[in-house]
């Protein structure tokens, strides 16, 4: 039987600033909470209490898994979300008699934030302790990654820092989640020859690596990058299929660029007038994303057509098949 190995990597850049009221980088992290993690897990619980069999692998760098720690960042999420939860208020209201094509979806956005907030105080605000939960009872293979997310062929003439890359990322792994990783997601799948002994060294099993880079290699794979290899010395590495990820990643030729599916830079934050959402922005006046988007992606036009939840979904079955 074919098989593929789902696996998502999670990182995000090192953004605690909390000399700042609001900062901008900050609301990278929030966003990602409020839009992929925590909806993650809520997909995961349905799946869970409708019995449904399901594994991948998911890897959490260091520098995101000390922001999810940290409790002044758990704080501001927790105002982050209860401002969009007033926002969502206001805009339940609004497209009553402004854009009545949006009241639904604006009911949708209310709804999912709310759920997402009572999800997040219900973890104890530390979404990490159930993804280990759903690695103990071996649902996810969770994955560790470098300190830094730093791109290790670049410091390919400093062993020592590559090793503390590596170190440094088990360690945090298995002070959070309780045991040493198997898999090492390689930052950008970035490898060079000699890497490998570094990774072993440090316990490491197996990586992902591009397909291109296994295919182009004048050590030559049976399977090309459909098949998991094993680099000497003992280092299992499987493929990241380049088409595979270009089509539910690329917002010019995957599934992204359909146009039935939701745009995400037309936001209220940026065309509703400034008094009426200046509560939701950065000071002094600087517009920011609120999440609060109604209009679908269209095509190559600022002529943008409202977001119909039903031919995306629609969309959603047919990509899908496409990609089974």
């Amino acid at each position: 039987m074919n098989r593929i190995n789902l696996m998502l990597h999670a990182h995000q850049p090192y953004v605690r600033h909390l000399e700042y009221e609001k900062f901008l980088e900050e609301d990278w992290l929030y966003e990602a909470l409020n839009e992929s993690y925590i909806p993650l897990l809520r997909m995961l619980k349905n799946l869970e209490d409708d019995n449904v069999d399901y594994h991948f692998s998911i890897c959490f760098s260091p520098t995101l898994i000390s922001m999810l720690e940290d409790e002044p960042l758990q704080e501001r999420f927790i105002k982050y979300l209860e401002r969009h939860i007033e926002l969502g208020e206001k805009e339940v209201q609004r497209p009553k008699t402004e854009e009545k094509e949006c009241h639904e979806m604006a009911k949708v956005y209310l709804k999912e934030t709310k759920l997402n907030l009572e999800l997040y105080l219900g973890l104890d605000r530390n979404i990490l302790k159930e993804f280990k939960r759903l690695s103990e009872v071996g649902r996810i293979e969770l994955v560790a990654s470098a300190a830094t997310h730093a791109f290790l062929p670049l410091y390919k003439d400093f062993p020592g820092a590559v090793n503390a890359q590596i170190a440094v990322g088990i360690s945090t792994h298995k002070r959070v989640f309780g045991k040493s990783p198997k898999g090492f997601w390689l930052p950008e799948c970035g490898y060079y020859p000699g890497l490998e002994k570094l990774l072993l060294d440090n316990g490491v099993e197996w990586v992902q690596l591009p397909s291109q880079a296994i295919i182009s290699s004048p050590d030559k794979s049976l399977y090309g990058g459909y098949r998991p290899i094993v680099i000497p010395g003992g280092l299992k590495a499987v493929a990241r299929d380049w088409n595979l990820t270009n089509l539910v990643w690329s917002d010019k030729t995957g599934y992204p660029c359909d146009p039935d599916y939701r745009e995400f830079y037309r936001d209220i934050g940026y065309y509703l007038p400034m008094e009426y959402v200046r509560p939701y922005m950065h000071e002094p006046s600087l517009r920011v994303f609120t999440g609060y988007k109604y209009y679908s992606i269209t095509g190559n036009t600022e002529e943008k057509v409202y977001y119909s939840p039903k031919k995306a979904q629609e969309k959603v079955a047919l990509h899908v098949d496409n990609f089974l």
